[in-house]
């Protein structure tokens, strides 16, 4: 554990100077604010949702921003320090145990995800006064960060060119954001549709982000979004065993 901490606190370092530059934030939440802000303002008064749809919104904005976030520290973070700047290397040559080293790694993408989450949810509760968020919803959030900084870790090690993570951003994504009920109902979608987006784990925080009580069904998104991110966790470790470069 001592070397998973450490790897963390590595990744820490390297984040804390990107944000403090305030450029990296602004650009970091920019995106899910404009649409917050965008769809809040544009519909909030005419379409209904159970709730509020400002408050169905905001949930969904704050879920697609954990995964984005996630996503990007993880992957951006092991394909550059492999392929561009050659600093991953050290991390790989050290005495710490694959598990521990892409463990760290995952944290700090947890970090990074439930951090500009929570900045976007402290904006949309200062201008829409929205509810506070539910134990659920935290569960969902963290759950969520933890998929999607495993997936960055496993990409980052799997891809030979950093410029690949923008075919997973086109492909992957990109139509999570829009298809999997950030912005409207998933039940809006037609059925074979529907079928295919409920099972994506976008779909997955987003309806635990919106339970308003542990059910059977929190308790079954629960273990599937964990054991999804346990298994890539698992691969990324794989991976780093395998690696040589």
């Amino acid at each position: 554990m001592n070397g998973c901490f450490a790897v963390y606190c590595r990744e820490m370092l390297l984040m804390q100077k990107k944000i403090g530059k305030l450029g990296y934030v602004f650009s970091a939440v920019m995106f899910p604010v404009i649409y917050l802000f965008a769809f809040g303002l544009g519909l909030g008064s005419r379409v209904e949702v159970s709730g509020g749809y400002v408050p169905f919104l905001t949930t969904g904005i704050v879920s697609l921003t954990v995964m984005l976030n996630s996503f990007q520290q993880t992957a951006l973070s092991v394909s550059a320090g492999r392929l561009y700047f050659h600093t991953f290397q050290t991390v790989f040559l050290s005495p710490v145990p694959a598990l521990q080293i892409v463990g760290g790694i995952v944290l700090a993408g947890i970090t990074r995800g439930v951090l500009m989450g929570g900045l976007v949810y402290s904006v949309a509760w200062l201008a829409f006064a929205v509810p506070a968020l539910s134990g659920i919803a935290v569960i969902a959030i963290l759950l969520s960060a933890f998929f999607f900084a495993a997936l960055g870790v496993a990409l980052g090690l799997a891809i030979a060119d950093p410029d690949d993570i923008s075919l997973v951003n086109n492909f992957i994504i990109t139509p999570m954001i829009f298809f999997c009920g950030s912005f409207f109902p998933v039940q809006n979608l037609p059925p074979a549709l529907q079928t295919i987006v409920s099972v994506l784990p976008l779909s997955l925080a987003n309806k635990l982000m919106r339970l308003p009580a542990w059910d059977s069904q929190a308790a079954a998104n629960t273990a599937i979004l964990g054991l999804m991110g346990l298994g890539l966790l698992l691969w990324g470790a794989r991976g780093l065993k395998n690696y040589s470069e």
